[in-house]
């Protein structure tokens, strides 16, 4: 199915973007529905289908910029230096996790945090739960082509 690893690489940036945007969005239904003032237009007040045009247009070309530029050679280097998928997928959870606290902070500014009590861990959680699936859908691709190389091989 994928023949080349460009290929793989590609289609590994939309599973990326796809698993990030669902992370902005649980984020948003777990912690930002605690906000209830019209000064915060979330998921509650905006309404879904514009909530996430919004978090596409607003999040989506940094996350295809840092998947090109972050991510994919860090994944790539991460194929070839480290032979232990659990260790690949520790890295993954913790690297996923770190950012959710930098999303964290982007989307909630200290006035919300601080009136509405949220929860910093909650989204490092759900990053870090971000990261173990995109390891194991990585995994599973990487796995998929290597069966299909020996199928062409033999």
């Amino acid at each position: 199915m994928l023949v080349n690893a460009v290929q793989r690489y590609m289609v590994f940036g939309l599973i990326f973007i796809g698993i990030s945007l669902t992370a902005y969005l649980v984020l948003e239904w777990v912690e930002g529905y605690q906000i209830t003032t019209t000064e915060y237009y979330g998921l509650r007040n905006a309404g879904g289908v514009i909530y996430i045009l919004s978090l596409i247009l607003g999040f989506g070309h940094y996350l295809v910029a840092f998947y090109v530029v972050i991510l994919s050679p860090i994944s790539w280097l991460l194929r070839k230096y480290v032979r232990f998928p659990m260790m690949r997928t520790f890295i993954y959870m913790v690297g996923f996790g770190w950012g959710g606290l930098w999303v964290f902070d982007l989307m909630y500014s200290p006035y919300f945090v601080n009136g509405y009590h949220l929860n910093r861990m909650s989204s490092i959680w759900i990053f870090a739960i971000a990261g173990l699936v995109y390891a194991i859908v990585e995994n599973k691709i990487w796995r998929r082509g290597q069966m299909q190389n020996e199928q062409k091989a033999t």
